[in-house]
């Protein structure tokens, strides 16, 4: 699309988030770039130096059992050494992954290990697998995001894929986790992608359990949690997200909560709230040999903003606000004077931020009462998209 152009109209929205309502990963946009809403994880992980081949070595095991979970083929591989994607099969690609980080982390550069089952990277996958393993951890989290199929999750594959993401965890102890929904980015693009900064910015205003996730921006900053150095305050490393479904609650940020772990199941107490204990080390961060929480809210679920607020979000959201990242930067991209599409800035992050909190009228007050949210955009002429349901060939030219 051109960044001059309205990307959807009010009857491609209205299309489009009814569409989602019914089937997520409903695919809109232009051949090779099309975006949809799609369940994903992602695990920040917080680590020395010395231990990046640690963790590399744990990512690559969590990829080779992911790559036979998945049920549709991945097409497109991506090159740590040369910065360029394959096709699946080339012979280009490094057939020994752990050789590969290790020459990596001999000249000091990150390793990736990233895979779509689409075309393209630029669009929303069905399945796609991100790995970052940064070589400086102090100013970056490494990164594992994994999007999965919401058919196959939704047709018997629940408690196979609980399984495997507390497996994750187990292996990765990570500072930080979510698992939810999100306008599909995969974590595939290191530069950032202007459709998806639009399509989640309106996606907002229609969906209390949609979440945004960027994990090479998000995962970026300067974390001296032990020596007490600067952190970024619009980076993960001042604080959590809020939470739309699953979420780790790590010793590291139970810590500075300063509540402990009986004291944050009574605040959690309540039928549709689970929270499972994962074992995680006894180090400099964690010198009590504290559980992480593995909290789960309720079921995967968008939350149409008519349906009113999640209880067991304001609950969460609750309990998190005094370590919260509320000056979180949402947007890949800065914005501009003149762009003719909706994105965050730092007036509508910060109360989307606070959108489960007593005080917030997120969307709008008419929406929090229970009016469904006006529809955004003009009708006026423009280029046009197509759109085409999950796993079905899209027309638009």
């Amino acid at each position: 699309m051109s960044t001059a152009e309205q990307y959807l109209n009010s009857d491609e929205i209205e299309e489009f988030i009814r569409e989602s309502k019914i089937a997520p990963q409903w695919f809109y946009g232009d051949e090779g770039r099309e975006l949809g809403i799609c369940p994903y994880v992602t695990f920040y992980v917080h680590h020395q130096p010395k231990d990046y081949m640690v963790v590399a070595d744990k990512f690559i095991d969590i990829w080779e059992r992911f790559d036979r979970i998945a049920d549709n083929p991945f097409q497109k591989m991506f090159k740590s050494r040369t910065q360029v994607w394959l096709q699946a099969g080339d012979k280009r690609f490094p057939t020994d992954l752990r050789a590969e980080a290790r020459r990596l982390r001999e000249v000091s550069r990150p390793f990736y290990l990233m895979a779509t089952d689409m075309e393209s990277p630029d669009a929303s996958p069905l399945w796609s697998y991100s790995a970052r393993v940064h070589h400086v951890p102090q100013r970056c989290y490494s990164t594992l995001k994994l999007v999965f199929r919401h058919d196959w999750y939704a047709n018997g594959n629940e408690m196979a894929w609980r399984a495997f993401s507390h497996s994750c965890i187990r292996s990765l102890c990570p500072e930080q986790a979510y698992m939810g929904y999100e306008v599909g980015n995969g974590g595939l693009s290191v530069m950032g992608a202007y459709e998806s900064d639009v399509l989640e910015r309106i996606c907002a205003d229609y969906f209390y359990g949609l979440d945004i996730d960027h994990p090479v921006d998000m995962g970026f900053h300067y974390h001296d949690a032990i020596n007490g150095g600067h952190i970024n305050p619009s980076r993960l490393g001042a604080g959590l997200r809020p939470p739309t479904w699953c979420f780790m609650l790590s010793p590291v940020w139970q810590r500075k909560l300063g509540k402990s772990e009986s004291e944050i199941r009574a605040e959690l107490a309540h039928p549709r709230i689970r929270i499972t204990s994962m074992p995680y080390p006894r180090n400099a961060l964690n010198p009590d040999g504290a559980n992480g929480l593995w909290i789960e809210l309720g079921d995967l679920d968008l939350y149409p903003v008519e349906d009113g607020v999640p209880e067991v979000l304001v609950r969460a959201n609750r309990l998190i606000r005094p370590i919260r990242c509320d000056r979180l930067n949402l947007s890949t991209l800065d914005p501009w004077d003149g762009d003719p599409n909706p994105r965050f800035d730092y007036g509508s992050a910060s109360r989307w931020i606070r959108r489960f909190d007593d005080d917030s009228n997120w969307p709008g007050a008419a929406q929090r009462a229970g009016t469904p949210p006006a529809l955004s955009g003009d009708a006026g002429p423009h280029h046009t998209p197509g759109s085409v349901p999950g796993r079905q060939p899209c027309l638009a030219g």
